[in-house]
């Protein structure tokens, strides 16, 4: 099944002398959905959940700088300019604005929030998963510990971490046995690039803590958003994401039992069809 997912056109889009990959799936005759990656995920992450949505709409994938296809170098990244690169693929594709979505998750809501900041008239609406957007001192904690471990070259050690955080006791239990090989996966994918993955972490954590110089723009977003939870979320706890939904202007919150940080990988079809719903109005 997976062999036959292709996009229907991809590329990059030069900015600042990075190149930022993107593929496009559809034929540009319906809606799009927006995808924005978690910290260590690339377009290929997605593609045993593309079935769910094509169907439907249309969508686009792309990778952060230090993911997938991406330039991948030991610089400074930060959120901002990944709302910028978001910016520029839409430009590319010449997206119109009351047709297109986004959907974040984790990192990706991140910069989801940030693009609606400066550029939400250039989407319709967006959905926000596994979202943090204020000043938490445990999540900067874990964050240099995140940090510190892959310069040290322990990336197993991280996403051992990381996968006890971000996946639900139940999904743990069903998938005992395909864990440790999902962690070996995630290793191996950034072998050659922890420094990408250390970068990203970085660019996070330094929004978050100096979040405060964009409290009140934040606050002024109206986009049409609907913020999805999942209620053994260790990583960014529940009360975190229901109290964001009160931040904005026009948000809806929903929560899924027995689900952790990403519900679009532990339930599926309900956190897409959800999203879809809330996209066309349906």
């Amino acid at each position: 099944m997976l062999e036959e997912i292709k996009p229907s056109a991809q590329g990059a889009v030069q900015v600042g002398g990075l190149d930022i990959h993107y593929e496009y799936f559809g034929q540009r005759e319906r809606p799009v959905m927006v995808i924005q990656n978690g910290v260590a995920m690339d377009t290929h992450s997605w593609y045993w959940l593309l079935p769910n949505v094509l169907p439907i709409m249309d969508v686009v994938l792309w990778d952060f700088r230090g993911q997938g296809q991406s330039t991948s170098d030991d610089a400074l990244y930060s959120v901002e300019e990944a709302a910028d690169h978001l910016l520029a693929i839409l430009d590319k594709l010449e997206l119109a604005p009351e047709r297109t979505h986004l959907l974040g998750v984790s990192t990706g809501s991140i910069v989801v929030a940030e693009f609606l900041r400066r550029y939400r008239q250039r989407v319709g609406k967006a959905v926000m998963s596994g979202v943090l957007l204020e000043r938490a001192m445990t999540f900067k904690l874990d964050s240099d510990f995140g940090i510190r471990l892959l310069r040290e070259n322990r990336a197993d050690l991280w996403a051992e971490s990381l996968y006890t955080k971000i996946l639900s006791d139940r999904y743990m239990t069903e998938f005992a046995s395909a864990i440790p090989m999902m962690q070996v996966a995630l290793v191996n994918r950034y072998k050659d690039r922890r420094h990408a993955l250390a970068r990203i972490i970085e660019s996070q954590s330094n929004y978050l803590w100096d979040i405060g110089q964009y409290q009140a723009e934040l606050e002024e977003i109206d986009t049409p958003i609907l913020i999805l939870a999942g209620t053994e979320d260790k990583l960014i706890p529940t009360f975190y994401q229901k109290r964001i939904s009160t931040m904005f202007l026009r948000a809806d919150f929903k929560q899924y039992a027995q689900c952790a940080h990403i519900p679009f990988f532990e339930m599926p079809a309900k956190a897409f069809g959800d999203s879809m719903r809330f996209f066309l109005g349906k």
